[in-house]
């Protein structure tokens, strides 16, 4: 599981943001939010323009670094990549995981979205690699991954270092490479907003409406809806031209589903989609992910995940009607306000409780210290 994460003149975090999701306190309630002392389930509310999008972005570099996933361009503006207002050239991006026993901290720094400046690997506080890419230098420790006949080009080599490793080296699948990698590549960002908009997990991007027909599952959607939303359709399909087309059925005639379906239903249509994906999904951010739920489907879709043990889950809104000690805990609140993150319970000298209105304490600004 991802740990700690932190980024530095990325975007518009000029200073350093952290979070670290081993800073669970010791609820006794709704403890599905937490997975072996970790904080596997969280919401972040804050502003527009407080970085709620690029914070996701941010955690997801990892994805193009090492990975040859897909990376959403349009949903992630690649040509505003380090801050405005900094004099540094270079945004930072640091990681820890922890895998059983192992712990693996993974650092590197970048000039743009595709240049690496430096990288460092380090697994159980011992050293397996730092290169700087502009000298061409480094120090190398490979046979504590079992890499120690690997020939690096360190004059010519360009990509990741670490992604390397990966591609050009034989790892059992239990070693903490492997399981770093595929924890990566199971990574899935996505805005459940229509579109398929996304990072992570897939190669290529699948229109919604064909995947669900091709996958047989025009009736597992419909009841998806129902059971979510209350939504009442009677779906089928048909193919129109070259295309397969999502159509609700009616006494005199079929409609289709894109010009029926409200912002709302395009929306769920999206996260049903990667939903199918979250058994096998390490880390999942979902960014504005109620943007057009009502109030019952947002709590709804935060059910659903908190279904997923071994799956964190993060997600990004504006609803402060969502924090709710019914639904979650106070250390799995978080606020993002001028480049700092930090959960309800560390955002005030309070002791919270079970039976606080932490919806009501969070429009006070019982948290913005």
């Amino acid at each position: 599981m991802l740990t700690k994460f932190s980024v530095e003149n990325f975007r518009n975090f000029k200073e350093k943001l952290s979070i670290d999701f081993k800073q669970e306190h010791d609820y006794k309630f709704n403890t599905e939010c937490v997975n072996n002392k970790i904080i596997s389930k969280i919401v972040v509310f804050g502003n527009n323009g407080e970085g709620k999008s690029n914070f996701g972005f941010a955690m997801f570099d990892i994805v193009r670094t090492i990975t040859d996933l897909f990376v959403d361009t349009g949903a992630y503006d690649v040509k505003n990549f380090l801050n405005a207002d900094s004099d540094l050239d270079y945004a930072e991006f640091n990681y820890e995981f922890k895998f059983g026993e192992d712990v693996i901290k993974y650092n590197y720094k970048k000039s743009n979205v595709t240049t690496l400046k430096s990288e460092e690997l380090i697994i159980n506080n011992e050293l397996i690699y730092i290169f700087d890419f502009e000298k061409k230098d480094g120090e190398f420790n490979l046979s504590r991954i079992g890499a120690e006949t690997l020939n690096i080009d360190k004059e010519n080599i360009k990509i990741s270092i670490l992604k390397f490793i990966s591609n050009n080296t034989v790892q059992k699948e239990d070693s903490v490479i492997s399981k770093l990698i595929e924890f990566v590549k199971h990574m899935i960002w996505f805005r459940s907003l229509g579109a398929n908009a996304f990072i992570g997990f897939e190669t290529d991007v699948d229109e919604l409406n064909e995947w669900i027909v091709k996958n047989n599952l025009t009736k597992d959607f419909e009841e998806f809806l129902r059971n979510m939303a209350k939504v009442n359709m009677n779906l089928t399909n048909a193919k129109i031209g070259n295309s397969e087309f999502l159509l609700d059925k009616h006494k005199k005639r079929a409609l289709i589903f894109n010009d029926i379906a409200s912002s709302g239903t395009k929306s769920l249509q999206s996260f049903y989609y990667w939903s199918k994906r979250f058994e096998k999904a390490s880390l999942v951010f979902i960014d504005e992910f109620d943007a057009f739920y009502h109030f019952e489907l947002s709590e709804n879709v935060i059910k659903l995940l908190l279904k997923y043990k071994n799956m964190q889950a993060i997600l990004t809104s504006h609803n402060t009607n969502l924090a709710d000690n019914k639904l979650m805990r106070p250390d799995c609140y978080y606020i993002l306000k001028s480049g700092k993150i930090k959960s309800f319970v560390d955002s005030t000298q309070r002791e919270l409780r079970e039976g606080h209105n932490l919806s009501k304490m969070l429009k006070e600004g019982e948290f913005d210290e």
